[in-house]
């Protein structure tokens, strides 16, 4: 046999090394040492006396082996991310912990659920629940009930008829929430693991706002998460170009994409998901103002910038959001136009209302947390646009992180949202300036098998800052925003001390016409029909003097009660500058007035009323409004043209998922019948807006 003849054997390519695993002692000694963090942070708690808080909240009674429990946590987490390959159980662990501790540390330490306004949601949706209706004319979030009445039916679903557990465990559930949606959008991007794991850390730390308590917003946000996980995973634009005759395509790429190429998902599955989108569109616009504004723009942002191929759905949208304004929140906005929509447009007065307004003439410590919010966003901010430079440095092209970053700052040209929003930006741009910020410490788009000592060094050092500034402004206003259960009581004495409507007298240090009408109280938690509320201002000079609070009283009829709450008495010190003392003086003044009666009393609360009421006024107790729907001469034609063209514009965007490159031919005639349904909306849009009344 001939063996030169014989074809020679190809040896196969040696595989490349594959990185060394962790030895296991590194790993346990890292578990042991999350396991220590979180012992430190929590058993020292239980010496914690919520009495001496002052006004710099929570962060001046925590014991310093808390403080070093969060330092051992935050650490874990960072000698993690140095190691050379990813521990995914132990990472999430690690991130579990952080928001068990960072998120539920008050409803570990306080009695009852905190934050006066998640006691208000509850009111909500008991008066949804009681009535199975809802009521325009006793508040502008009755507008938007969609997450009241999904509440309602899920507490009714599983049997359950104490919402104060719900309330009070809903910050850490909710932030948990958050990541699931938070992962799919980082699965999209082009980026290493650690910098992956990183921006989930920050998400959590960074979230200091305070938005994730039971409420609309909470709910809503969850859905804008999802909304932007499917656009960027399953509708990036494919990048094409199309061939022209006598010419060559030409694809000119002078940097590398920051996202993961689109994925091949057939036609189906991708129609299934743009009905997906949709439903959320339709939930979250029925459930809260601003929300749905942002899921259109974030929408729109990703279009104009070639991370989107829904060329539509900002158009879908956008007839949602303004239907349901013009048609089901006409109730509200009829008599308010300039109160609602004055705002439009005045970027720099929303700007200082939203910052510089808020300080207004809080107490030192007060405007200490105030300040330090301030500078933690602005921290933020500015590290996402670095991280955003450096990326560009190294010949990457992030597009979907940026344009999420800098949607939110549209909504200043809406209104001031209640002196609130810069909050709610800050809130929406956090999961892209987050990712930005992990970029700026690992900007590689690919994780190296070396260990990253000195980067995760100096991301450690911004971790411990972050959570420490954490600590220090999510609860800097624990002294008033914490709910003591005298405060429920005070209500509940109310409820069963009066059967019918009750005039709810409470103090405020500012001119009743400047402020936003209601006490810094679990007010209307439940019988929210029954409640009014009259400021009656302070006299500064004399807290005995309680002259005022007489007449206001006189005023409500036999349903006038006054009310007053440390917590209520400290936000007036706090943020109005009354005397500390003041509280305290004026109940005394009450207490020995022969005109006044103690309805309830100690040293967290006080209910107050005449002991001769007048008889009247007798005031009524409402009955359910509903949505306050109203019609125009226009209306009955926008109610037959709005579903048509919504069906429309929804059958264009289903059938371009089907057209393959170069057959956008095949919409033109959806295009066509689409364009005089759009202007015949828009006309009663604008006709509603300018008759009704």
């Amino acid at each position: 046999m001939n063996v030169t003849a014989l074809p020679a054997r190809r040896e196969a390519p040696a595989a490349p090394p594959s990185p060394p695993g962790t030895p296991r002692l590194l790993l346990a000694a890292l578990i042991t040492s999350l396991l220590t963090g979180a012992a430190l942070f929590w058993l020292p708690l239980r010496g914690v006396d919520l009495e001496e808080l002052t006004g710099h909240g929570l962060i001046g009674v925590l014991p310093a082996a808390t403080l070093a429990g969060a330092a051992v946590i935050v650490l874990t987490f960072m000698a993690t991310l140095a190691l050379r390959t990813p521990h995914r159980p132990l990472l999430a662990a690690q991130i579990g912990v952080l928001i068990i501790s960072l998120h539920g540390v008050t409803p570990a330490l306080e009695p009852i659920a905190r934050f006066p306004t998640a006691w208000q949601t509850a009111g909500f949706i008991e008066y949804v629940s009681r009535t199975g209706t809802v009521a325009w004319d006793l508040d502008a979030r009755f507008s938007t009930p969609g997450f009241f009445a999904f509440v309602s039916f899920v507490m009714k679903a599983a049997g359950q008829h104490d919402i104060e557990p719900v309330l009070r465990w809903a910050p850490p559930v909710t932030n948990l929430m958050y990541l699931v949606p938070y992962a799919l959008i980082l699965r999209a991007l082009r980026a290493s693991w650690r910098a992956k794991w990183f921006a989930a850390w920050l998400f959590i730390a960074a979230n200091w706002v305070g938005q994730d308590y039971l409420s609309p917003q909470a709910f809503a946000y969850l859905l804008y998460l999802y909304f932007v996980a499917i656009l960027v995973n399953w509708f990036r634009h494919r990048e094409w170009t199309p061939r022209r005759r006598g010419r060559r395509r030409t694809v000119r790429r002078p940097k590398d994409p920051g996202e993961l190429p689109a994925p091949a998902v057939p036609a189906r599955e991708r129609s299934i998901l743009f009905v997906l989108l949709f439903l959320l569109l339709l939930a979250g616009t029925a459930a809260h103002q601003l929300t749905p504004f942002l899921m259109t723009a974030a929408c729109a942002g990703l279009v104009l910038v070639r991370r989107c191929e829904l060329r539509g759905l900002p158009f879908i949208a956008g007839v949602v959001y303004a239907a349901w304004i013009s048609f089901m929140t006409v109730g509200h906005w009829s008599s308010r136009k300039e109160e609602i929509f004055g705002g439009l447009g005045k970027v720099f007065t929303n700007v200082q209302q939203s910052t510089g307004g808020r300080l207004g003439d809080a107490a030192g410590e007060t405007r200490d947390i105030q300040l330090l919010r301030i500078l933690i966003a602005v921290t933020v901010v500015v590290l996402a646009l670095a991280g955003l430079l450096r990326r560009r440095a190294r010949g990457i092209d992030d597009r979907v992180a940026p344009v999420l970053m800098l949607v939110p700052f549209s909504s200043f040209g809406l209104q001031n949202y209640g002196g609130e929003i810069a909050l709610r930006i800050y809130f929406f741009m956090l999961p892209a300036a987050c990712l930005l910020i992990a970029y700026l410490f690992f900007p590689a788009p690919r994780a190296g098998t070396r260990r990253h000592w000195p980067t995760v060094a100096l991301a450690s050092a911004f971790a411990l800052l972050l959570t420490g500034g954490f600590l220090t402004v999510r609860y800097g206003n624990e002294r008033y925003e914490q709910v003591r259960q005298s405060d429920v009581t005070a209500f509940d004495v109310m409820l069963r001390e009066h059967q019918g409507a009750i005039g709810v007298v409470w103090l405020s240090a500012e001119d009743p016409d400047l402020v936003g009408g209601t006490p810094v109280m679990p007010w209307s938690y439940r019988g929210w029909e029954r409640f009014t509320y009259t400021p009656v201002i302070a006299d500064r000079d004399d807290p005995a003097d309680v002259s005022r609070i007489l007449r206001r009283l006189g005023e409500q009829g036999p349903g006038g009660f006054f009310v007053t709450t440390r917590g209520h008495e400290d936000f007036q010190v706090l943020t109005a500058g009354l005397a500390p003392d003041y509280g305290p003086r004026m109940r005394r003044a009450l207490a020995s007035h022969p005109a006044i009666r103690t309805v309830f009393a100690d040293r967290d609360a006080a209910v107050f009323r005449l002991r001769n009421p007048p008889p009247e006024p007798v005031a009524q107790v409402p009955p359910p409004a509903g949505l306050g729907l109203r019609s125009s001469p226009w209306t009955p034609a926008g109610l037959v043209y709005l579903p048509v063209l919504l069906g429309v514009l929804l059958t264009r965007e289903l059938r371009r998922l089907r057209v393959p490159p170069g057959g956008q031919a095949r919409l033109r005639p959806l295009t066509v019948l689409a364009v005089p349904l759009f202007v015949s909306v828009v006309a009663v849009i604008v006709e509603r807006f300018v008759v009704i009344r």
